[in-house]
C-alpha cells in the first residue's frame, strides 16, 4: 500500500505524461495477482463462472457489495478477467489523493482514460464506484462522530459542517469526471455499447441480468450528480427511472452549476452518440408506463424542458419535443403516465436512491448554509426546521407571527418618515422645499435658436407658471449653487432637510 501511494501522490507535482504512462503501467503489472493467488476477485476468475441460466443471481438489496461486483464483472470475458488487479488499493489512493487535491480533478479524466487502457473500463468504473461508495460511508461515520460528540463545540460544529459539503461536493465532480470518459473517450466505447438499453430492452438472460446490475451500480455512484443520473439513465433506456426521480429534485439541487450541465446535456442529445433516442419517442408501446417507452422518454425531456430557463439550450430542445408532440397526440394515450411506480419494483429501487443521495447533498448544502449565518447551528436539523418560502421565511426573519411582521413594518415605515401619522407623498415633500430655499429668484436662462415660426402664447405662459412656482425656483436655485461652486463652500439645504426628518 506504501508502494502504490508514493507511486500514485506523485501526480501532486504534475509530471511529465511519460512518467504518469509508465507508473500505471507498472502499477497494472504488480497488482495483478499471480496464478493460484486469493483476490478480491477470485470467484469470477474460477472455471465456473459462467452465463448459465443456473447461475446465481445475488439480491440487489446492496449492489455494492463484493458478491455483486464479482457478478456484474462475469460480464468480462475470460482472457479479459486475468487483467483485473487483485484489490482496489489503486483506486482508494486516486480517491484520497484527489479528495486532499482537488485542483487535479481537472485531469482526472485522462487519469481514468489511461486506466482504462491498461484494464478493462468495467472494471475501472466499478472500481471508482465502490471506492467513492465507501469514501462517502466513511465519511459519514466520522460526520456522525463529530456532531454526537459533547466535546465538539460551536465552531467545531461550523467547521465539520463545511467540511462534509465540500467532501460530498468532491463526489459530485468525481461522479461528473466519470461520465465525461463513459460518454467522450475512445477507450469505453465496447463498454458504452454494452450498458446501452440495458435496463429498458432487458431479456430473461443471465447476460441481461449481469448487464442490469453493473448499470445498478454504477448508477448508485452517479446518483452524487444529477445531471449525471439523468444521462446514464437516458442512455440505460431507464426513462421511467429519470421522469420518476425528476419530479422529486429539490430547489437546493436547481443551482447555477446544474444549468450549466444541463445545457452540456442538452448538447450530447443532439449529437449523433444519442440519435436513437431521437427515433424512440415515436415509438408506441402497449403499456406506456415500462422504463424503455418512448412516451416516459417525452415525458423526461419534457421534465428537463421545465426545469430549464429559456435560453438557446431551451428552444433547442423545445423545437425537439414539438417536432414529436402533434405525433404523439394522436397515436398515445397519455392518461395513464401517472401510474405510480410499483413498491420494490427495480425502477423503486433506483429511484430511491438517486432520491436518498440527493437528500444527502441538500441536506448538507443546508446544514454548512445555516452554519455560516448567524444562528448557532444546529447538531441534529429535522426535516420541520428546513428554510421554505411558504411556511418558516417569518420565523428565520425572526418575526413572530403574521401580526407581528406586519405591526414591525409599520414601526420602520413611521421611524423611516419621522413619526409622521400622514402619508408623505413625493409632491407634498417637493412643495415643502420652498420653505429650506432664502428669498428671491433667479432666472434661468435658456439658449433658443432663432426661428420663422410665430411664438406659442400658451407654451410661453406655461413656462412663466412653471418658472413662477415657490418649488421649481427652489430646485433652480440648487442647480446655481452647485454649478458656482457654493456646494463645495457650505452644506446643503437639502441634507439639512432630510436630516431634520429622520
Amino acid at each position: 500500500s506504501e508502494f502504490i501511494d508514493c507511486i500514485i501522490y506523485q501526480l501532486v507535482d504534475q509530471p511529465p505524461g511519460i512518467i504518469i504512462v509508465k507508473s500505471f503501467e507498472v502499477l497494472a503489472k504488480i497488482t495483478n495477482p499471480a496464478e493460484g493467488e486469493v483476490s478480491l476477485f477470485s470467484p469470477i476468475l474460477s472455471p465456473e463462472c459462467d452465463d448459465s441460466l443456473d447461475a446465481a443471481i445475488p439480491s440487489n438489496h446492496n449492489p455494492m457489495d463484493d458478491e455483486n461486483t464479482n457478478f456484474a464483472l462475469g460480464i468480462l470475458e475470460p482472457s479479459r478477467r486475468k487483467l483485473l488487479s487483485r484489490d482496489r488499493e489503486v483506486f482508494a489512493s486516486i480517491v484520497d489523493l484527489h479528495s486532499k487535491h482537488q485542483k487535479l480533478l481537472l485531469d482526472l479524466s485522462k487519469v481514468i482514460e489511461l486506466m482504462c487502457t491498461l484494464q478493462p473500463p468495467e472494471f475501472v468504473f466499478v472500481s471508482f464506484a465502490n471506492e467513492l461508495d465507501n469514501f462517502v460511508l466513511e465519511r459519514m461515520k466520522k460526520h456522525k462522530k463529530v456532531l454526537e460528540s459533547p466535546e465538539t463545540d460551536t465552531q467545531g460544529v461550523k467547521q465539520e459542517l463545511a467540511a462534509f459539503a465540500k467532501d460530498l461536493a468532491f463526489v459530485s465532480n468525481f461522479a461528473q469526471q466519470l461520465v465525461i470518459v463513459f460518454f467522450a473517450a475512445p477507450e469505453t466505447e465496447d463498454f458504452r455499447e454494452l450498458l446501452k438499453d440495458s435496463i429498458g430492452f432487458k431479456d430473461d438472460t443471465i447476460r441481461d441480468e449481469r448487464r442490469s446490475r453493473l448499470f445498478h451500480i454504477l448508477l448508485h455512484t452517479f446518483s452524487h450528480n444529477i445531471v449525471a443520473a439523468v444521462t446514464f439513465s437516458l442512455w440505460g433506456s431507464a426513462f421511467l427511472t429519470a421522469s420518476t426521480f425528476l419530479q422529486h429534485i429539490d430547489p437546493i439541487d436547481v443551482s447555477l452549476m446544474f444549468y450549466l450541465e444541463l445545457d452540456q446535456l442538452i448538447d450530447l442529445i443532439e449529437r449523433p452518440l444519442f440519435r436513437h433516442l431521437h427515433l424512440r419517442m415515436l415509438d408506441c408501446e402497449d403499456d406506456p408506463c415500462t422504463e424503455g417507452s418512448g412516451a416516459m422518454l417525452f415525458r423526461t425531456l419534457k421534465s428537463i424542458l421545465m426545469l430549464l430557463p429559456q435560453s438557446t439550450s431551451y428552444m433547442i430542445l423545445k423545437d425537439r419535443l414539438l417536432s414529436v408532440a402533434r405525433f404523439r397526440q394522436s397515436a398515445v394515450a397519455l392518461h395513464g403516465l401517472s401510474k405510480r411506480v410499483d413498491d420494490g419494483s427495480q425502477t423503486d429501487v433506483f429511484v430511491k436512491r438517486v432520491v436518498q443521495v440527493r437528500n444527502l447533498h441538500c441536506d448538507a448544502k443546508w446544514r454548512n448554509i445555516r452554519a455560516e449565518s448567524l444562528e448557532e447551528p444546529c447538531r441534529h436539523i429535522s426535516g420541520d426546521q428546513k428554510l421554505t418560502t411558504a411556511q418558516h421565511r417569518r420565523e428565520w426573519l425572526g418575526y413572530a407571527d403574521e401580526q407581528d411582521e406586519i405591526d414591525t413594518k409599520e414601526r420602520i415605515k413611521r421611524d423611516f418618515l419621522g413619526h409622521s401619522s400622514q402619508t408623505a407623498e413625493m409632491v407634498g415633500v417637493y412643495e415643502e422645499f420652498q420653505d429650506t430655499n432664502p428669498a428671491g429668484s433667479s432666472q434661468f436662462i435658456v439658449d433658443v435658436a432663432p426661428t420663422d415660426d410665430p411664438p406659442d402664447i400658451e407654451n410661453e405662459n406655461a413656462c412663466d407658471t412653471c418658472l413662477k412656482s415657490n418649488s421649481t425656483k427652489g430646485l433652480i436655485q440648487q442647480f446655481e449653487r452647485m454649478n458656482s461652486g457654493e456646494r463645495d463652500r457650505r452644506k446643503p439645504q437639502w441634507q439639512e432637510y432630510w436630516t431634520g426628518h429622520q
